[in-house]
């Protein structure tokens, strides 16, 4: 990350050594380990709101496609309620305009038979003599 070689370590092992002393090292390094946390803390959170705030504007993308989306699917159902509404009103016009323009029921029932009055025996037919066998 910072690069740092051993060589430039030593020189300012040495130069912390030089200004600081070694009797204050501990207290120094103490000191420079708490300064470092709260670097870190202070770092973790805004990388946290950061990535939120990503996330936020990443949900709002998806919130607006989904809006997108739920309008175009209404308005593709309104359109299909619509050409139903529509088809079902030619009908109803048709079926009606059919009734009105005919005359005649659409559908008629068959006229009864005439009922044959029996033939009485005195005026039935007689068959005619059948042919002896053997004549």
């Amino acid at each position: 990350m910072f690069e740092i070689s051993w060589s430039e370590l030593l020189i300012l092992a040495v130069v912390v050594l030089i200004f600081v002393g070694p009797k204050d090292m501990p207290v120094f390094f103490n000191t420079l380990g708490k300064y470092m946390g709260v670097l870190r803390r202070q770092a973790n959170e805004f990388k946290r709101h950061f990535d939120d705030a990503m996330r936020e504007a990443e949900m709002d993308n998806l919130r607006k496609e989904l809006d997108g989306m739920r309008d175009e699917f209404a308005k593709s159902t309104y359109e299909a309620e619509r050409a139903v509404s529509d088809t079902v009103k030619s009908a109803d016009v048709a079926v009606k305009t059919a009734q009105i323009d005919s005359d005649t029921p659409t559908l008629t029932p068959p006229a009864p038979k005439p009922e044959l009055p029996s033939p009485d025996a005195s005026t039935a037919a007689v068959p005619a003599a059948l042919p002896k066998p053997g004549a």
